[in-house]
This record gives structure tokens, C-alpha cells and sequence, in this order.
């Protein structure tokens, strides 16, 4: 690999990334849909990485796709050759993963990416982070999985690493930008992260008791052109937080049950309750401390784009989650989460 200040490009090379924009393994972390639909309305060509052969139907026409594993380097290197830009969105939130697949996955993925920007010289790198790591950022480097971490804690340090691999590349040359959103929500989420399982939840049947906490949520739309926004306008090496509505968890599922079509008010389950069932791998403790406090943003809004009430954003989600059948049924949510968080 050249030192970064040295990568070259033939004239032919760089006319032809010039309009194309790799968008590796998008899966559901931003909403697939707005995001590519967003690059493609800007005028880019768009390449989605993803792990399946049948993803190709939860991608919008005019998409051109690339299979295979953000941990394998050949095949992000292969799906990223002739891309001009690429927006790393990738991470897991299974949580019930072993420390070191997690690791291996978020940290390890990012560093595939890296080095095949680097590479192949592209042009621009854009990380989807989180707005947790901000608050985390005077912690020190995390250089490995710790032992016996939580495994919600798990994933804001991996992203915290991931981070710190993404600038310290910056110092050497590697044209990269991060953008830090908070909780989003919004339709075409095919796999809902356990916040975002609320939503289905919602339109099963109403929610009579939430946990006492409060959180910083917006759109998944909102976070999608805040990404095409860094790809076109942002500051190698500038970390740009999207920030939502601070809201409390009454306050929100009140919004999805009245979306839903029921007037409920939740209660809010004592803290003491959700500690004596916190015994799980992921529901634990750290897991109860989280969601009964008020996980609340105060960084300014970065990024100048227009942002949709959240009653909106709210009402277009439970609508998609009613109209998609992929979690139909209780059954199949309860499923759903069984396998990927329990």
C-alpha cells in the first residue's frame, strides 16, 4: 500500500469513480431505502455490500449490489473497486454475539474499510458512528473487547474504536468524515435494533408499561441526508452530530400506541422491578441502568438539513411496520428476538 500522501490515479481511474458512491453492508443500521434513494437523487451512482444474494429485493431500483463480509478484506475491497466515495454503515447489534465476533465485525470491519479506501484512493470515507461516543471520547483508546464488558456497553466501545481507528488513519492521509447520530426510527427497518422494537411491538398490541428513561430520537431519513451532506460538504477529519427530540419513554410510546390506532398512556415500570429480571445476557443491569435513565443530547445540531416533526416520523413507521410482514405476528417478533438478543 503507498503512503497515503503518495496515491495516484490514472485519469481513466478517476473519471470513473467519479460518480459512483459505495455504500458498504447498509443493512438496516441507516434506512437502506432513504439513504441510497437520497445518493441517487444527488446524482450518484450507488453499490450497497451486502451479506445475501436475496438482500437484492430490499434494495430501491437502480441500485447496483456486491455481496460478501465486511470481515473479509478481498471482499470489501473487491465491492468498493471503482467507487469514488464509500459511506461505512455497518455494524452489528446482535448482542448475544461473543465479544470477539462483535469486535471483529464493528472495530475490525471499519479497518477493512480503511484500508481499501486507502488502497484504491478513494476520494471520500464517511462512518456512521453513534452520539454516544461523544460523551465517551476522553475515555482513552479501546484497543480489544474488555473482558466481561455488558454487552449494550460493548457496542458503544466498539464504536468508540472504530472512531479511533478512523481518525488516527485521518492523521495519515485518509480522506474520512464521521457522523454521529443518536436513536432513529423510520420505516424499512428490516432489522430492528431493540430500541426500534417498539414500534412493531406497537402494532401487535398496545404498551401498558415502559421503563422510566428518556432518550434523543429522529428520523432514520433525517440521519440519511445527513450522510449525503458529509459525502458532498463535510471536513475530512470533522465529527458531525445529528441530533433529534429529547423525549421520555411515556412521552414516545404514547406517540406509537396513539399511532397505532389505541389512547394509551403508558405507566412506567419501577426501576427496582426491571432490576429483579435483569438476568440475562443482554437484559442485565447495565442494560436497566441505561433504559431508566435520561439518555438525553445537548450537542448542537451539526448538520443543516430540515428535520420532520417526530409525531411524523413516528406515524410513517408504525405504518410500514402494519403493512410489512416480516414481523407479522407476535410470534415472529418474539422470534426475531429471541435469536438476536437473548
Amino acid at each position: 500500500m503507498p503512503p497515503a500522501g503518495q496515491r495516484q490515479r490514472s485519469r481513466n481511474q478517476q473519471d470513473s469513480f467519479s460518480t459512483r458512491s459505495s455504500c458498504p453492508a447498509l443493512c438496516a443500521k441507516i434506512n437502506r431505502h432513504g439513504l441510497m434513494r437520497d445518493l441517487l437523487e444527488s446524482g450518484k451512482s450507488v453499490r450497497a455490500f451486502v451479506r445475501r444474494r436475496d438482500d437484492r429485493e430490499l434494495l430501491p431500483p437502480g441500485v447496483d449490489m456486491a455481496i460478501g463480509d465486511i470481515t473479509s478484506f478481498s471482499e470489501v475491497r473487491m465491492a468498493m473497486a471503482g467507487c469514488d466515495s464509500v459511506i461505512h454503515a455497518c455494524s452489528t447489534h446482535i448482542y448475544n454475539l461473543s465479544p470477539e465476533r462483535f469486535w471483529e465485525v464493528n472495530v475490525g470491519g471499519t479497518r477493512n474499510v480503511c484500508d481499501a479506501a486507502d488502497e484504491l484512493g478513494c476520494r471520500r470515507v464517511v462512518l456512521t458512528s453513534t452520539i454516544s461516543t461523544l460523551a465517551s471520547a476522553s475515555g482513552g483508546t479501546v484497543a480489544a473487547p474488555p473482558a466481561n464488558a455488558p454487552a449494550r456497553q460493548l457496542m458503544s466501545l466498539s464504536k468508540r474504536a472504530a472512531e479511533d481507528e478512523v481518525l488516527a488513519r485521518v492523521q495519515n492521509g485518509l480522506p474520512a468524515i464521521i457522523v454521529n447520530p443518536p436513536y432513529f426510527i423510520g420505516p424499512y427497518d428490516y432489522s430492528p435494533s431493540p430500541f426500534r422494537l417498539w414500534a412493531p411491538l406497537a402494532v401487535r398490541l398496545p404498551i401498558p408499561f415502559v421503563p422510566g428513561g428518556g432518550f434523543n430520537v429522529i428520523g432514520a431519513r433525517e440521519v440519511s441526508r445527513a450522510h449525503v451532506w458529509a459525502l458532498d460538504h463535510g471536513t475530512v477529519g470533522a465529527r458531525y452530530p445529528v441530533v433529534g427530540r429529547n423525549i421520555n419513554l411515556v412521552d414516545y410510546v404514547t406517540l406509537l400506541n396513539r399511532a397505532a390506532g389505541r389512547d394509551v398512556v403508558p405507566r412506567t415500570f419501577p426501576a427496582r422491578v426491571l432490576y429483579c429480571v435483569a438476568v440475562g445476557k443482554v437484559f442485565d443491569a447495565y442494560a436497566v441502568d441505561l433504559i431508566t435513565k435520561a439518555n438525553y443530547v445537548f450537542e448542537p445540531h451539526a448538520i443543516p438539513i430540515e428535520r420532520e416533526p417526530l409525531e411524523d416520523v413516528v406515524y410513517a413507521t408504525v405504518l410500514w411496520f402494519r403493512e410489512d410482514r416480516r414481523l407479522a405476528s407476535l410470534s415472529s417478533l418474539l422470534r426475531y428476538t429471541r435469536t438476536r438478543y437473548c
